[in-house]
């Protein structure tokens, strides 16, 4: 059969074009790339006020995008927010983020310490070896959000507070997505320690919790609850070492007045020393402790384990088991 061979010629021009293709594709996608990175400049201010809210502010302080060719990052020397109407001033030190070309509303990030905050109910210090997010934006705010911290330290000084606060943990995370129309919520912590007692010192803290119809909490400008709403606690873990810990789970109501009613349930094991370490941390609640150590074993509701469960009945801070009063939790 003949044999049929490629001009050389024709060899040569495939190859230029083809050449020609990719730079032209460079070029563009280099111009493209800096057009975008000038629209994030130029609307930052913009964004910011949208997700700081009438009559607040943030800033980004020299706001740089960087991350060509296939990453568009926001960097700041500074980050701040202030509130006039509520009085809440915030600032950090720098970020740097991060999100593909191709899933842009991915954002991965990262933050140094220290973070400052004051309020009109007080002031704290937050500080960490190391601070990342992860955040997935919608058009209205927030999806689902991450932080993840190493050695961190969290200082604060309120009214609501009868001593300052001081926590320390070597791992703290927190977690919050949209699920329908609710809010999830979650806080994770590994190697706590507090300043309130040299002896206050636990293994592990869990926080899980849902608010129910409350995903709005996440868009944009973020907020805390208006008015009275409710939470599904699926439980708050303190285990103080293996043979010690006390659990809480239950539905309650928080009003506008933020008094708590509900029925939850609480489980304690070695309820001696859980007993004797919440009374030195905190003194508001060693009397309650104080009344409902005594009593618990007859109150258990689950038997043939080794903790003791009870149900506590809240009615607008009003701690009681049936009928017998225990005494106020602390408001806030």
């Amino acid at each position: 059969m003949p044999h049929h061979t490629q001009p050389a010629g024709s060899r040569t021009k495939r190859f230029v074009w083809l050449a020609v293709g990719i730079v032209v594709f460079g070029l563009a996608w280099t111009a493209g790339w800096h057009f975008i990175a000038d629209r994030i400049e130029t609307r930052l201010p913009l964004t910011l006020q949208q997700l700081a809210g009438p009559q607040a502010q943030a800033d980004c302080a020299n706001a740089d995008v960087r991350g060509y060719p296939f990453r568009f990052g926001l960097f700041c020397d500074r980050i701040s927010y202030d509130n006039q109407r509520s009085g809440l001033r915030a600032e950090g030190g720098a970020l740097r983020s991060a999100a593909q070309f191709y899933r842009p509303n991915h954002i991965v990030s990262e933050l140094d310490g220290p973070f400052s905050f004051s309020g009109q109910a007080g002031e704290g210090r937050i500080d960490w070896r190391s601070l990342q997010s992860s955040l997935r934006l919608t058009r209205r705010g927030l999806d689902r959000g991450s932080l993840d911290s190493q050695s961190i330290s969290i200082d604060v000084d309120s009214t609501a507070l009868s001593s300052r606060l001081g926590l320390r943990a070597e791992r703290l995370s927190a977690h919050a997505r949209k699920n329908d129309l609710d809010a999830d919520i979650a806080v994770y912590a590994e190697g706590v320690q507090s300043t309130l007692s040299d002896q206050a010192a636990f293994d592990r803290l869990t926080l899980e919790a849902t608010l129910p119809g409350q995903a709005a909490l996440l868009d944009a400008p973020i907020r805390g609850p208006q008015g009275a709403f409710d939470v599904r606690l699926h439980r708050i873990l303190i285990e103080i070492d293996d043979s010690t810990s006390l659990e809480i789970s239950g539905p309650f109501q928080v009003d506008e007045a933020r008094l708590i009613s509900g029925d939850i349930n609480v489980t304690v094991r070695n309820q001696e020393n859980l007993a004797e370490l919440i009374g030195r941390m905190d003194p508001q609640y060693a009397e309650i402790v104080g009344n409902i150590a005594p009593m618990l074993g007859a109150f258990d509701t689950v038997a043939g384990d080794d903790a003791i469960t009870v149900p506590l009945t809240i009615r607008r801070n009003a701690v009681s088991i049936g009928f017998i009063p225990l005494g106020r939790l602390p408001a806030f």
